[in-house]
């Protein structure tokens, strides 16, 4: 792993989900589950697959024109099938797309810090580090409930989503908009997430130096700092 420097650094931006806080059940967990259910079980390449698209398919515009629109139900038929089809599964996809979604009718997500995230954060905070929280979160509401919920808003000096800026990562409008708020320059400043196309390719448009967070190394191309 490079050595990380932090001299001259005016911000550390953080990603949400997947970077900061997890939930229980894991989504792509309960997809293997169901493969294995069908006689299709995944293999680890597959599923390598499987979690790389489920990064790609939320930043990918040519998808979001197509489910541009659509209801929430249309949605995540729209998105499993998607998956099914990238991992190799066969047979009819609408139907097996339709039983996956199933599966999550009766399912509840359990949010959660890990120990390592507050340390961190507490460590950075310590050493007195500005620090920032930008997510693709469209819900503003349900973002912000998190936030108390999970009672992370004290450790930062800025929180903001895409649905109050209007553009998502990749594109560099929250970026700017955070450092406008925060006066500070994008060469100065680290951003540090676990999707490659949006908070990799996001901080680079926008200047800053990503740090990517791919402990199942996801994704071999990328050319910065890797945890």
């Amino acid at each position: 792993m490079e050595a990380v420097s932090l001299v001259h650094v005016d911000v550390i931006f953080f990603d949400l989900d997947g970077t900061l806080i997890f939930h229980e059940p894991d989504s792509m967990d309960v997809i293997v589950r169901f493969c294995a259910t069908i006689g299709q079980p995944l293999t680890r390449e597959q599923e390598r697959v499987g979690r790389r698209v489920r990064h790609e398919y939320f930043v990918d515009p040519v998808i979001r024109d197509r489910i541009a629109g659509l209801s929430t139900d249309e949605f995540w038929h729209h998105f499993n099938r998607h998956l099914l089809e990238a991992m190799g599964v066969e047979g009819d996809l609408d139907l097996l797309a339709n039983r996956v979604t199933a599966q999550f009718d009766d399912v509840e997500l359990t949010y959660h810090i890990p120990d390592e995230v507050w340390h961190t954060l507490d460590g950075l905070r310590s050493r007195g580090y500005p620090l920032g929280l930008l997510t693709n979160r469209q819900d503003v509401p349900r973002f912000h409930e998190l936030l108390d919920t999970l009672d992370l808003r004290r450790h930062f000096d800025l929180t903001l989503s895409s649905g109050e800026v209007g553009q998502p990562k990749p594109h560099p409008a929250i970026f700017y908009a955070a450092l406008n708020r925060l006066g500070a320059t994008a060469g100065r400043c680290i951003y540090v997430g676990d999707n490659y196309w949006a908070d990799v390719i996001g901080a680079v448009r926008a200047g800053l130096r990503p740090i990517l967070i791919d402990p199942l190394g996801l994704f071999p191309e990328a050319e910065c700092v890797v945890l």
